[in-house]
């Protein structure tokens, strides 16, 4: 317990969101309706997920696998790219970075790889690549719940902005240097099979938790448990700053929908498709792209509009999605070595370029 304090102690991030969260006390009170319980949840299990295949030590057999294939670092980097862009469309952007940031950071280590701009590009992959599907991110979600979209409708809207995202994203990764990868020659790693199974078990649970089949409360109870019977250190090595920091995005979004001036503020600015474009797209850069969604559905039918603003607006700061904080974290936590005020500024310039660029086309598309 008291390792986990002390990580939420030194978790400057959870600090400055919690002192907007406090200000945004004086706009409205929070409903705890409006809190959304499901994601906090599914992100916990996910969490444990990682950290167990991380403790079994998937994760650097997975990298050894993959420069084994790769002749340079660019080839290598491009492959974790796409990965990351296909796997978030059936996983979810949350799990694509929650896998793929530590595999990479495993694959940085022992080749020596600088890690902020791949970094960057797994990040953009994962935050666009979700963006295709239903269910590759909470704002997809949410606009078919809401506005009882059926899955032609969907795709009609999502499947421009895939293939442009993805004309966009490749040629970045031609950027990269293509450096020689050296062939690990360390001793084999063993996976603990039945640790293994009970594992993979557990991630089919969480994802039948993540798509409403069972309860994501339960599956949070079942994920606990799992960890006594597989590796209970993993649970003091959960990122619960994290959680409690999303949290409180979650209650200024409340705080915000409550507020009669915001309200008056936002109904005059999704007067039409144009302008609901760049208002949620706008938004998304200061709340991040799920709550901004959340917001503004409340006074909008273009969702066309809708859709392309929120998922755009995934590129930009590091607020824009919460995955990006997710994956900073990530960083944090696994790459200890690390330049994390590099990786801000690296991340921050191609996402403004990035933005700038689908931005301009968006509206060619809304």
């Amino acid at each position: 317990m008291k390792i986990i304090i002390t990580r939420i102690y030194h978790d400057k991030i959870f600090w400055i969101t919690l002192g907007f969260t406090l200000f945004s006390l004086l706009l409205g009170l929070p409903r705890l309706s409006d809190l959304n319980w499901h994601t906090i949840f599914s992100l916990f299990a996910l969490m444990i997920c990682v950290q167990l295949l991380i403790s079994l030590q998937l994760l650097d057999k997975l990298s050894r696998l993959l420069v084994a294939f790769s002749s340079n670092s660019r080839q290598t980097i491009q492959f974790l790219v796409i990965l990351s862009f296909i796997s978030s469309m059936l996983l979810t952007n949350d799990v694509a970075i929650l896998t793929l940031i530590p595999l990479f950071i495993s694959i940085a280590h022992e080749q020596r790889l600088k890690t902020a701009f791949p970094a960057t590009m797994i990040i953009v992959a994962a935050n666009l690549g979700s963006a295709f599907t239903p269910f590759g991110n909470p704002q997809n979600l949410f606009l078919i719940s809401n506005y009882h979209l059926r899955s032609g409708q969907f795709f009609r809207i999502s499947f421009p902005f895939m293939i442009i995202s993805l004309l966009l994203l490749i040629p970045l990764t031609w950027l990269i240097r293509a450096k020689v990868i050296k062939k690990i020659s360390k001793e084999s790693i063993t996976i603990k099979k039945i640790p293994l199974v009970m594992t993979g078990c557990l991630l089919l649970i969480v994802f039948l938790g993540i798509f409403n089949f069972i309860s994501i409360q339960l599956v949070g109870v079942i994920a606990i448990i799992s960890c006594f019977f597989i590796d209970k250190q993993v649970i003091k090595k959960i990122d619960y700053g994290l959680l409690l920091t999303i949290l409180c995005f979650f209650v200024m979004v409340s705080d915000f929908s409550h507020s009669t001036l915001i309200n008056h503020l936002i109904s005059q600015l999704t007067q039409t498709k144009s302008m609901v474009y760049i208002t949620s797209l706008l938004l998304s850069q200061f709340i991040s792209n799920v709550p901004a969604t959340l917001l503004l559905a409340h006074f909008t039918n273009k969702i066309r509009a809708l859709f392309w603003g929120v998922n755009v607006g995934s590129l930009g700061t590091l607020i824009a999605s919460l995955a990006n904080l997710l994956a900073l974290k990530q960083l944090i936590l696994f790459d200890q070595t690390s330049h994390i005020y590099q990786f801000i500024k690296i991340f921050t310039l191609v996402n403004v370029i990035l933005l700038i660029l689908l931005g301009i086309l968006g509206l060619i598309f809304i």
